[in-house]
């Protein structure tokens, strides 16, 4: 579901002449698309292991308000084939530092008929440059009905991206390592099931009141176009797995590589 800076290291460097920013448009569209090995949510696979192709589109006005659309194909139980979600809020920077409030819905076209998986996650996420090469970032989400279960979901990450010296044909591909570590709080009332041991068939319970969820990796920059390599892993068992998804396979750790192109009406002036 839907989501950059600069570790230039102390290099001497000429000394240049500062020149005012360029004030922002009155408007803007950002739209992109990517292919990546798998889509992964919050430490669990939402197309059982397999590749998507996902794709958005954002519209930006007046520096502040901003709304749009993402899609992912998907493929776990009664969701159908699709996920898109819309969403909107106020974005803007002072400076360092940027503030983000706003709400998303996650909506999946086709779900089963008696399976009404749509819901809805309300977000703030400030984030601050600390220095050149170093930007921070804490995410909180919250909602009344995770993933369409009428039971609260609080979600808190911190993030850190570090970018590092550019590198190629005129110093033309960005690089940075970038990292999140988080925990999901869940209602375990409706988190929760009743196993059997295999041969001997002694029941046990399990629930899912919250698990932590974390990646690691680098992503690499050339003009539109962005390669990630990260991994992902979070503490959920297999059977806390079955409880979410009903597919043991769909969590613990994973390798992801992406590519995405990511373009604004602004840049191709």
């Amino acid at each position: 579901m839907c989501t950059s800076a600069a570790f230039a290291a102390d290099v001497a460097a000429p000394v240049k002449a500062v020149t005012p920013a360029e004030p922002a448009p009155f408007w803007d569209v950002s739209f992109g698309v990517t292919g990546t090995t798998d889509y992964v949510f919050r430490g669990i696979s939402q197309t059982n292991g397999n590749p998507a192709i996902q794709g958005y589109a954002e519209l930006m006005l007046f520096d502040w308000i901003y709304v749009g659309a993402w899609g992912s194909n998907v493929s776990f139980l009664g969701s159908g084939s699709a996920e898109v979600d819309v969403y909107g809020g106020l974005r803007h920077t002072w400076d360092k530092l940027t503030l983000d409030v706003g709400i998303t819905g996650y909506l999946y076209p086709g779900s089963d008929a008696d399976t009404d998986l749509n819901y809805w996650e309300v977000h703030f996420k400030p984030s601050y440059q600390v220095t050149d090469w170093l930007n921070l970032a804490l995410h909180l989400y919250y909602t009344t009905d995770f993933a369409a279960s009428s039971t609260d979901g609080t979600y808190l990450a911190g993030l850190a991206e570090i970018a590092l010296p550019s590198f190629g044909p005129s110093n033309a591909i960005e690089w940075t390592v970038s990292g999140e570590f988080g925990y999901q709080w869940l209602d375990s009332s409706a988190w929760n099931a009743t196993f059997f041991t295999p041969i001997i068939g002694v029941p046990y319970y399990v629930d899912v009141s919250g698990y932590s969820y974390w990646n690691v990796g680098t992503s690499f920059s050339y003009k539109a176009a962005t390669l990630d390599l990260r991994y992902h892993g979070s503490d959920l068992d297999d059977d806390q797995c079955v409880i979410m998804v009903a597919n043991a396979k769909s969590c613990g750790d994973r390798f992801l590589a992406s590519l995405s192109f990511d373009v604004g009406f602004s840049d191709l002036k």
